[in-house]
């Protein structure tokens, strides 16, 4: 598929393109071309619901991207150059008409545009609680892709103010600026509170593999922890934690579970089969001992857990290679939200507020995996805690990025500098692509690039 900037985009998702070019697009998903004048029921918009996940679970987005970015930026892990791929993320090195900050771009704003047309539609049922659910849904799809894109594309880690662009509906001649990382930001919190009110827990289906009352506020305590509104955070992890619906996967059998769907861990998942996750780009063909397996952990990481953890079961070693077992099945869901983060956002949120509870709650999973508790909660042991909870999910860099640390060098094979990166770096943030500036040149590129 070629190269669409935004607008071209919306108006692709709003029917307004050429059939020839909508069918292309949205194959297999064409019931997502309606536009807002030709959704009219419950099923339309469970339709275009459907088609917003689907896309979700392409390579670009959390069929591989997503994770691996949030990994392979960071001490967690490495790119071994077996096949190519994920060398110039490790050596964070990008360029504006390269195909990872293209790509991703991309594919956000096509999920943003999938959600702004549950959003904006006007069907006749429209007052009913099921009508109301799904476009609760899809504010929190919104919400969540905005916030990746801010995090991916946004000035808030390298010292500036441009955020990316706000989308909530579609407009003619539609050539949007880049607003203001806070403002961004807000809207995000904006779209969280929209959904929660609109997503009944009544009518939660029994599955994690779409957005639920649940999904909603584990998504608005990572959401306030980001912002550090450390109150709200808490409550929101609360929420979760007080619904008495998951649980922790068990340390007996831990690493055979990360091959399973739909475990007690599990809040929202991209639900993936053979077909979305056997070929060579997705997670599978990446992480595990295949002709690609260009992403490995770091030494450094797999020496952060004792003998007796379970966790330590889901990393493999092999003639001096460290391997990540997690979504290494060709067909396993791809976790998003899981309680594990809830727990660890709550332990956080407590610690930031001084509660004498905080170390109770962050020593709830190292206790449950055979590990050592930690003596005191302060930030070291919280983000050490997360980085062996949450490894290889998409989670370190931006753990290490809100709390304004620098990127250490822990393994000589890590393509970047000896030194590091440090926090403020230009090399944080990814470019903007430049088939997006010479489309829009309202766009403003970020710096160094």
């Amino acid at each position: 598929m070629r190269y669409k900037n935004i607008f071209a985009i919306f108006m692709m998702l709003t029917g307004v393109l050429f059939a020839s070019c909508t069918e292309e697009f949205f194959e297999p998903e064409l019931s997502s071309s309606k536009s807002t004048d030709q959704v009219s029921s419950i099923n339309d918009l469970n339709a275009l619901l459907y088609g917003a996940l689907t896309r979700m679970s392409e390579p670009e987005l959390y069929g591989r991207d997503l994770i691996i970015l949030g990994d392979i930026r960071s001490d967690n892990a490495l790119s071994n150059g077996k096949s190519g791929r994920f060398v110039t993320d490790n050596q964070f090195v990008y360029t504006s008409n390269g195909a990872r900050a293209l790509d991703v771009w991309t594919k956000g704003y096509e999920v943003i545009a999938s959600a702004n047309i549950i959003i904006n539609s006007e069907t006749e049922d429209k007052d009913t609680p099921e009508v109301k659910y799904v476009k609760g849904q899809a504010y929190a799809l919104r919400a969540l892709m905005h916030m990746n894109l801010l995090t991916l594309y946004g000035q808030q880690y390298t010292g500036g103010t441009e955020g990316v662009p706000i989308v909530t509906k579609f407009l003619e001649n539609f050539t949007p600026v880049r607003s203001p990382v806070q403002e961004v930001w807000e809207q995000i919190g904006a779209d969280i509170e929209e959904a929660r009110k609109l997503v009944d827990p009544e009518l939660d289906p029994n599955t994690s593999t779409v957005p639920g009352s649940m999904m909603v506020e584990a998504l608005a305590s990572r959401y306030f922890l980001y912002t550090e509104n450390w109150e709200k955070a808490k409550e929101a992890a609360l929420n979760v934690i007080n619904a008495n619906a998951y649980s922790l996967i068990s340390s007996a059998g831990y690493a055979s579970n990360w091959v399973k769907d739909e475990t007690s861990n599990a809040i929202f998942e991209i639900g993936m089969n053979d077909t979305d996750n056997a070929d060579i780009n997705g997670l599978y063909q990446i992480l595990g001992n295949t002709n690609y397996g260009d992403v490995e952990i770091t030494t450094d990481l797999y020496e952060q857990f004792e003998a007796g953890d379970a966790r330590k079961t889901i990393y493999s070693k092999s003639d001096g290679v460290h391997r990540s077992l997690k979504h290494i099945a060709f067909s396993t869901n791809v976790k998003v939200f899981t309680y594990a983060e809830v727990l660890l956002n709550y332990a956080e949120a407590l610690m930031r507020l001084n509660d004498p509870e905080a170390l109770n709650a962050l020593n709830v999973i190292p206790v449950a995996m055979g590990a050592t508790p930690y003596a005191v909660a302060n930030e070291d042991n919280v983000l050490l805690e997360r980085r062996k909870e949450l490894a290889m999910e998409g989670f370190r860099f931006y753990d290490l990025m809100r709390t304004q640390r620098d990127i250490p060098k822990v393994d000589p094979r890590q393509r970047y500098d000896d030194g590091g990166i440090p926090y403020g770096s230009s090399k944080l943030v990814l470019p903007i692509p430049q088939a997006e500036i010479d489309a829009n040149p309202q766009i403003a590129q970020n710096k160094d690039y």
